[in-house]
């Protein structure tokens, strides 16, 4: 039976967590791990796709052959869906659906969409891990 003693350390309680998550720098790294960790649905994975949408959109206009014009309106909000459907498959991998389906609900070419949603996923997964390393940091730095 563990006692209470100078070996022990105390159990982490949602205050740490919390402190640890108000503590990170970045928004889009803080909103990208919690949605992840929470499961977030809805509003959230929303609110997500908008705050990363400055970061997606030059990475889409560097992209070689470049998937869309943002300097197009049309184009600016198919790039939205795209960052919400990578969100959604960022959250939630199991409830993927396939990207001609998505292409087409987005009314854009499957290989212009698939370039796209790359780009998407792959500022997103660095995100999600530099939160999650920024997060262990701030949870269990030595002070």
């Amino acid at each position: 039976m563990p006692v209470e003693g100078r070996g022990t350390t105390a159990p982490l309680g949602g205050a740490d967590i919390a402190g640890a998550v108000a503590f990170m720098s970045d928004a889009l790294e803080k909103y990208t791990a919690l949605a992840v960790a929470t499961r977030a649905e809805g509003a959230a994975l929303a609110r997500l796709s908008v705050l990363a949408y400055s970061r997606i959109a030059p990475v889409v206009k560097e992209a070689r052959p470049r998937p869309l014009d943002l300097y197009e309106a049309a184009d600016r909000w198919r790039l939205r869906l795209v960052i919400f459907d990578a969100t959604h498959e960022l959250v939630w991998p199991e409830h993927r659906l396939p990207w001609a389906a998505l292409a087409k609900a987005a009314k854009m070419r499957r290989a212009s969409y698939c370039e796209a949603h790359r780009c998407a996923t792959s500022v997103l997964q660095a995100a999600l891990n530099d939160g999650r390393r920024e997060f262990h940091g701030r949870l269990f730095a030595r002070d």
